[in-house]
């Protein structure tokens, strides 16, 4: 089994071709993904796959709203304050991206590249995952390893993806579009398409701490 090479290959894609995704294979993608693991087999996950002119359409919106500054009004909170630990890892990541792109000292470029997640990084298709407001804190972790089933497959058929949590953050915008239900919350978006591998972006690769560093090993004996 190749699993652990596609893990290792899996990296976020932040430019792609213009080619769409046959339906067929996201179909194949998707399908697979659900074999994710669910609390009590409750597979909470409900997916919007959108491409063509909406996606274009839709994108634009996005794109308008977070150029505007508009408040985000996510479905989901995201933390304000992070801790120095998790701190110091966004601008270690950062920094070597925008060191990459040469837009370190850049801030127009910044701006620009930080708007661009707004339109998906130009992915011609978008998957959202969504879930039932009944559901609670667990049903979310399932549908994260949904996303990251969705990624891996994606990955071991030569595509590339980028899970986005600016791709939700107007989700008034994309219900208008997609005619989600307001009890269906949109969790993340997950742009998937064929990266652009001429494009220097999509050379990069965030660092992972060491195991050391995230595991504590208790009553485990070597060997």
């Amino acid at each position: 089994m190749e699993v652990l090479r596609t893990i290792q290959e899996r990296k976020s894609i932040r430019k792609f071709k213009a080619d769409p995704v046959s339906k067929a294979m996201l179909e194949e993608i998707l399908q697979a993904a659900q074999r994710s693991p669910s609390a009590i087999n409750t597979q909470p996950w409900e997916c919007w796959a959108v491409g063509g002119e909406t996606a274009r359409q839709l994108a634009e919106e996005l794109y308008q709203s977070g150029a505007n500054g508009e408040v985000f009004r996510s479905d989901f909170p995201v933390a304000e304050q992070w801790k120095e630990v998790y701190v110091n890892r966004m601008r270690e990541n950062g920094k070597r991206l925008f060191g990459l792109l040469g837009i370190q000292e850049d801030r127009e470029g910044r701006r620009a590249f930080s708007l661009s997640m707004y339109k998906f990084y130009d992915a011609p298709q978008v998957i959202f995952v969504c879930l039932d407001e009944s559901l609670g804190h667990y049903s979310i972790f399932d549908c994260g390893c949904f996303a990251q089933t969705v990624c891996l497959v994606a990955t071991s058929k030569g595509l590339g993806t980028c899970i986005l949590e600016s791709a939700v953050r107007y989700p008034d915008i994309i219900r208008k579009y997609l005619g989600i239900p307001p009890q269906k919350k949109i969790l993340v978006g997950i742009a998937i398409g064929y990266p652009d591998h001429g494009a220097v972006i999509n050379e990069f690769s965030s660092n992972r701490e060491p195991v050391e560093n995230a595991v504590r090993w208790v009553d485990i004996m070597k060997g």
